[in-house]
């Protein structure tokens, strides 16, 4: 999904005050994910305390059989823009390199370097670059993961070229990534502005979601879907049209948050991740695999990526003590000591990471 600005928050009454339209609701009844119908409470009473833009009071049920979260009732297909009115502005959001010349000679040696890694592994055409970047990037971990975070772990380009599509591209920043790595890339967005705004900068983009391409199959090398898949009411069918959408040998891309991170376990009710009424499904990492192994992607990996656990846990105080979305929180050195203690549980144990990050590959 596309970078979000944070409206300021209404100074009159939150909108939980306000029920959801009554005759705008789903009633769910099994788990989303493996359809099962036994289920437990997790949290009753969840409001929008994140964007407040969001009418009623929800309740998030915890599956027995694959442990998935889900919102029971939910807002309907046709009612969940209501959701979104604070959501995004889908502003465009273009960094800039700083002028080459202007670098210092240590910064000038990085800008190098790392032009030659993202040149040899992600086909883009960077200078000045240096093919001992190549070197230096593979040994240097944390700067690598960063790259490869931000170019979605992407395989080689295909001899020939290869077809790309960004599920809920947002604001199209990964499509000018991966175009300048060489991808023919098409995005799709439900949201029209968003779709309008990359429009105008050159991108190949629909209004809608995977539907545009019901008629369709085995057209794309590579698909991504970047803190989507939360978002939609029946996630399997998602996956399974991904899959049908996918050549032999394609992948599947997708980051979506982890209902068993030690964030959530932390903040309980005030975690970022869950996002109500928004994040409709919330994934552990075996129903996530089990999910994409049902679509028939069988071959599923873990990636890794940078820990947003300092960001998330100032999200997640911001919640907790009622101030607006990503208020300037300063973190207490015990707080400091915590998000690193997390972090090294996470390497100790990927499964609590506060992002799932996977590749899913389809059969050739």
């Amino acid at each position: 999904m596309s970078e979000i600005v944070k409206d300021e928050p209404a100074t009159h009454a939150p909108p939980w005050f306000s029920p959801w339209p009554a005759t705008d609701l789903c009633t769910v009844g099994t788990c989303p994910v493996c359809g099962n119908a036994h289920r437990t409470t997790l949290y009753e009473g969840l409001v929008d305390n994140v964007f407040y833009c969001a009418p009623g009071k929800w309740t998030s049920w915890r599956c027995s059989g694959c442990h998935s979260a889900y919102l029971d009732p939910c807002p309907s297909p046709t009612s969940i823009y209501l959701a979104y009115r604070a959501y995004y502005t889908h502003r465009v959001v273009q960094k800039q390199k700083s002028d080459y010349a202007a670098l210092s000679p240590l910064r000038k040696l990085r800008r190098r370097l790392v032009n030659g890694y993202t040149n040899w592994r992600y086909s883009t055409r960077e200078n000045p670059a240096s093919p001992v970047g190549v070197i230096v990037l593979l040994a240097a971990w944390p700067v690598r993961i960063i790259l490869d975070q931000e170019y979605r772990h992407l395989p080689r380009l295909p001899k020939g070229g290869g077809a790309l599509l960004d599920l809920g591209c947002g604001n199209g920043s990964f499509l000018g990534i991966a175009q300048a790595s060489g991808w023919d890339a098409i995005g799709a967005d439900f949201d029209p502005g968003a779709v309008a705004s990359c429009q105008g900068r050159g991108f190949k983009v629909l209004v809608g979601g995977i539907e545009q391409f019901e008629s369709q199959e085995r057209i794309f090398d590579v698909i991504t879907l970047s803190h989507v898949l939360e978002h939609f009411h029946d996630p399997t069918r998602v996956l399974r049209a991904c899959h049908r959408l996918l050549k032999p040998g394609g992948q599947l891309w997708l980051e979506t948050p982890n209902i068993e991170s030690l964030s959530h376990r932390r903040y309980g009710k005030n975690w970022r991740g869950l996002e109500p009424p928004r994040h409709l499904v919330l994934f552990t990492e075996q129903s996530l695999i089990k999910a994409l192994n049902l679509a028939g992607l069988n071959c599923v990996q873990r990636v890794s990526r940078p820990s947003p656990l300092v960001w998330m846990t100032k999200a997640n105080e911001a919640i907790r003590q009622g101030l607006p979305n990503e208020a300037d929180i300063k973190l207490s050195l015990a707080q400091r000591l915590g998000v690193w203690a997390d972090r090294l549980r996470e390497v100790l144990d990927p499964r609590l990471k506060e992002f799932l990050t996977v590749i899913g590959t389809k059969d050739l």
